[in-house]
């Protein structure tokens, strides 16, 4: 930052002296240079240059004629000047350094306009050594030098002794926290300083008093803590001993309800199946009171033969057959299962649909069932016929409400990857999108109180989904609601039930 500000200052003094220098020879020369004396001019310019050893030369360049060129030894006539001089000569003062090769090495060149009453008459080239600029900033550079090297080794020496003074009571205190983090909580660091590191010190003192009153209040709680666990591990210890049968309690009572839940389903289920057996034998009972009518008739007529008799004997025994087949399916229906076992799942749904096919057909309502493979699942038998029950009569009671112009219940078996999947489907509309998402909760119901308690739905799903680990939900369609059921798909093992 000096440097700089040193040689602009050392610029100005030469630039001041070039121009006391120039203004002095155009004054004392300015009649010779009017009359072209170029002879006084020669004359008074060596003058100058043997009175001031630090000029170079002297180069008085007229705007016409020759260029004359003075040194202190010397001068002549300079027909060809350096071009650079020529580029120098305007209006105004200019200067500049140069590696002039009339004195082999660098000058402060400085270039002063001639002009006598407004007239321009030429100019003045002065060629000035720059050995004492040069050696100014020489030994100001050495001072520089100097200067830094004192002032780094005060530094260093100074930052040594801080270093010392602000490190040695940190590694003091260093130590001391290692002996409180080893559990030694009795130290107490001293310093007597009033500042940053005399206040750590302070707060490190504090510190310590702090973490050993908070070890002491942690003993007392732990000791406390301890009494309390004991206590509490007593009471546990009570609790935990009638713990498994209070669990066992509890499942066996959830199972009775779920039980007890089935049951009251499959009661409500009754009533329909009633009406259904009713449908199915109300056409036999009239073909036997026909059978027996044409007996009586034959015996009036005198027609009644062994032959007759026996055509009468064999139709009755195939209707008495067909109703007693009817009443096996409906035991068999509502007969509690008590494990698992495989069973033939298009069977089953054929089942269900024979036993409430009249009154099916009775309300006109379509029912489209076709299974062309045998597909096993595992599970309860009974169980699963009574959620194919519960939503064939969900979809007959909505047909009978909603009463569309064809009536229409489908069930469609199919697979995908790994699963099974039953859809029943009718054509009444479908759910109403407030209670789509609530149709399986228990004792909700959209019917009248008369006609149903909601709880149908919720036993097929939790029928599904716990003791069939399938997966049972609604969806509607363009036409109506579609129920489906996803079972785990197994492979045929042959251990069909009734096998």
């Amino acid at each position: 930052m000096v440097i700089p500000l040193q040689k602009k200052s050392l610029q100005e003094i030469m630039y001041a002296q070039a121009i006391s220098v120039s203004r002095s020879i155009v004054q004392a020369c300015s009649d010779a240079m009017l009359n072209r004396d170029f002879g006084f001019i020669v004359e008074h310019n060596l003058q100058v240059l043997k009175n001031n050893n630090s000029i170079h030369y002297v180069l008085i360049s007229p705007l016409r004629g020759k260029k004359i060129m003075i040194e202190p030894a010397s001068w002549n006539i300079n027909d060809n000047p350096d071009p650079l001089f020529s580029k120098m000569e305007n209006n105004q003062e200019i200067y500049q350094f140069l590696n002039n090769h009339f004195v082999a090495s660098k000058v402060y060149h400085f270039t002063y306009p001639i002009n006598f009453s407004g007239i321009e008459w030429g100019w003045i080239h002065i060629g000035f050594s720059t050995w004492k600029y040069d050696q100014h900033i020489r030994e100001m550079g050495h001072q520089v030098i100097y200067i830094i090297g004192i002032s780094l080794a005060l530094i260093l020496l100074f930052g040594y002794f801080f270093a010392q003074w602000i490190t040695q009571p940190l590694f003091t205190l260093s130590d001391l926290a290692t002996q409180v983090t080893a559990g030694n909580l009795n130290v107490k660091a001293e310093l007597n300083r009033d500042d940053e590191i005399g206040n750590l010190f302070t707060r490190f003192n504090q510190m310590v008093a702090a973490l050993k009153q908070a070890k002491e209040n942690l003993e007392n709680y732990n000791q406390q803590l301890k009494r309390e666990v004991s206590s509490r591990t007593s009471e546990l210890d009570e609790l935990n001993r009638n713990l498994d049968q209070r669990v066992k309690s509890e499942i066996t009572r959830r199972r009775e309800q779920e039980q007890l839940l089935i049951h009251q389903s499959r009661l409500a289920a009754i009533g329909e199946m009633v009406g259904s057996i009713a449908h199915q034998w109300r056409q036999p009972l009239n073909a036997l009171g026909l059978v027996l009518q044409n007996m009586q008739l034959n015996y009036w007529q005198g027609k009644l033969d062994d032959n007759a008799i026996k055509r009468s004997m064999g139709k009755s025994e195939r209707l008495i057959n067909k109703m007693s087949s009817t009443i096996d399916d409906f035991r068999n229906f509502y007969k509690p299962n008590k494990q698992q076992e495989y069973f033939d799942l298009c069977l089953s749904i054929q089942s269900v649909i024979e036993l409430i096919e009249a009154s099916l057909r009775n309300n006109a309502i379509d029912i489209e069932f076709c299974c062309d493979e045998k597909i096993e699942v595992l599970g309860y038998t009974g169980e699963f016929s009574q959620v194919i029950l519960n939503l064939i009569n969900n979809a007959k009671d909505v047909l009978l409400e909603y009463r569309p112009e064809y009536p229409q219940i489908t069930i469609e078996i199919s697979r995908k990857q790994d699963k099974t999947i039953i859809a029943i489907a009718d054509n009444g509309g479908g759910i109403k999108q407030q209670h789509l998402h609530k149709i399986f909760d228990p004792y909700f119901t959209t019917k009248d109180v008369s006609e149903g308690i909601g709880i149908g739905l919720y036993m097929s799903k939790m029928i599904v989904e716990k003791n069939m680990n399938g997966k049972l939900y609604a969806l509607n369609d363009k036409e109506g609601a579609t129920f489906v059921i996803e079972l785990l798909a197994i492979p045929n093992t042959g251990k069909l039930a009734g096998k």
